[in-house]
């Protein structure tokens, strides 16, 4: 690995904001390597032996007739039934770790690339170390997950409440992180906190910020 390359874990609620501050830090600093552990779920739910799994655990009942994963079904399953939860925890979770270490092996080669970010929603419930500098929390209160929740996904009350506290408490996750971006204003906001803490890490300055940042 070389010796410039940073590695931060970047986690959050559900609806915080942790993918727009990914995508802000890949903006303000363009070689940075992502690495996004919600769209490694959804290429897992293709694959052959993941599908496979889910069957012989919960019939046919999971898959839709047009057979994909009917995602609806599982997070039902997962959110009233714990055991469900631990079953996919555990056959899921050390897949993304390792499509997570690969591609942070594949960018450790590349003396292009200053920054790797692992955009990990259970960094801190799994304890997820992949050797990360820093662990950063993009937080928010309960009232604009709920909100921005019922705008963005349409789930009812009673379904979001549900995935809200099967997660570990945004106020839990404030003692275990190691830097915070609060997230309840706009866009600009949370890009601006993103420039500073980049600069703080001497990754940025105004010489190196793209155009229109």
């Amino acid at each position: 690995m070389h010796s410039e390359l940073m590695i931060i874990g970047l986690s959050g609620g559900i609806a915080t904001g942790k993918s727009t501050c990914a995508r802000l830090f890949k903006e303000l600093l363009p070689g940075t390597i992502i690495f996004d552990a919600d769209v490694c779920v959804k290429r897992l739910y293709a694959r052959a032996d993941v599908i496979a799994a889910l069957r012989e655990h919960f019939g046919d009942a999971v898959m839709r007739a047009d057979d994909q994963v009917d995602f609806s079904y599982l997070r039902q399953r997962a959110f009233s039934e714990p055991s469900e939860k631990i079953f996919l925890e555990q056959l899921l979770h050390p897949k993304v770790r390792e499509e997570c270490l690969a591609l942070l092996r594949k960018t450790a080669r590349t003396p292009e690339s200053r920054l790797f970010v692992a955009d990990i929603p259970l960094l801190f419930e799994n304890g997820f170390d992949l050797g990360q500098s820093i662990n950063l929390l993009v937080a928010t209160g309960r009232e604009t997950q709920l909100d921005r929740l019922k705008n963005r996904n349409r789930w009812d009350d009673k379904t979001i409440r549900a995935v809200l506290d099967a997660q570990m408490p945004i106020e839990t996750k404030l003692t275990l992180a190691d830097v915070v971006f609060w997230n309840e204003g706009t866009e600009n906001l949370l890009r601006k906190q993103c420039q500073r803490f980049l600069e703080s890490l001497n990754l940025l300055s105004a010489s190196t910020l793209p155009p229109n940042a």
